[in-house]
């Protein structure tokens, strides 16, 4: 039988307030400890910015740390997500992804912005802008700013009005090609993980075209489990990741106080003993 208290002390997937979570990269480091948590990385969309503070306020708790980002990618006109792990913070080519994403997002917020112009919203984009300060810009900015001038009562609300993908198409197929970024990072000495699977509009056989092109791409991991999915879901991503030679890798994907299922370190078990683990052989 797997080892439940050991696996719950690994967390590959988590957010600050460098982009969409709600705490500081040193106060989520503090919970992962507070959740007896041992190997943990930040991977914050699109932003390295809260790498090093997260790696100092680690040392302090002695907290073995993983340097972590979440790519913002598309397949097939698809967006995805693809989570680098353990890179050198000086890797160019990563770098170069990196400002490259934040220049779209930027440019992504403009064209979000003049779409709520047309449905007859005033321009949002500075206050936006403003809002997002240190983190990554992006529509729940855009969400709390309706909510704010009384425009929306919630976020979902928000999101079902205004900004979601059935209001904002137009913008969906801004992020670079996966082959592109995988071409472009593979071989650097760092995992690259293709982020909770299960969550994107594809069938299993399509999934499996994306994992095929995953791997012969450059791919090295898939996460398996990501924090409340079902257990029929990492099951059947447990034998993906052998069936396509992809290390499997696992996160709460936390963002803030949700719920029991995203509490950092916290999410459905794996069997380890049945596939070959992302962090087996790091120190």
């Amino acid at each position: 039988m797997p080892d439940t208290a050991r696996y719950r002390k690994i967390d590959l997937h988590s957010h600050s307030t460098r982009s969409d979570g709600k705490l500081s990269p040193t106060a989520l480091v503090d919970l992962a400890v507070e959740q007896n948590v041992s190997l943990f990385a930040l991977t914050d969309h699109d932003t390295i910015d809260g790498v090093a503070e997260a790696s100092l306020r680690s040392a302090e708790h002695g907290l073995s740390f993983i340097h972590g980002v979440e790519l913002s990618t598309q397949w097939n006109g698809i967006p995805l997500h693809m989570v680098a792990l353990n890179f050198s913070l000086d890797n160019s080519a990563l770098l170069s992804i990196v400002k490259g994403n934040q220049a779209i997002r930027l440019d992504r917020a403009r064209r979000i912005a003049d779409l709520l112009i047309k449905q007859g919203l005033p321009d949002l984009f500075d206050e936006a802008i403003a809002l997002a300060g240190e983190s990554q810009l992006g529509r729940p900015h855009f969400a709390q700013l309706l909510i704010e001038k009384g425009v929306v009562k919630d976020a979902n609300k928000a999101f079902d009005r205004y900004l979601g993908n059935k209001k904002l198409g137009q913008i969906r197929d801004v992020w670079p090609d996966l082959e592109a970024v995988l071409g472009a990072l593979s071989g650097h000495n760092m995992e690259l993980v293709l982020a909770h699977p299960k969550r994107y509009p594809l069938t299993v056989s399509k999934l499996k075209r994306l994992l095929g092109d995953f791997k012969r791409w450059g791919g090295t991991g898939m996460e398996v489990a990501s924090g409340n999915e079902r257990p029929d879901s990492v099951r059947l991503l447990e034998r993906l990741s052998r069936e396509f030679g992809l290390k499997a890798s696992a996160g709460s994907d936390y963002h803030g106080p949700f719920g029991p299922w995203m509490q950092v370190g916290k999410f459905t078990q794996i069997h380890e003993s049945e596939v070959d683990l992302v962090w087996q052989t790091w120190p």
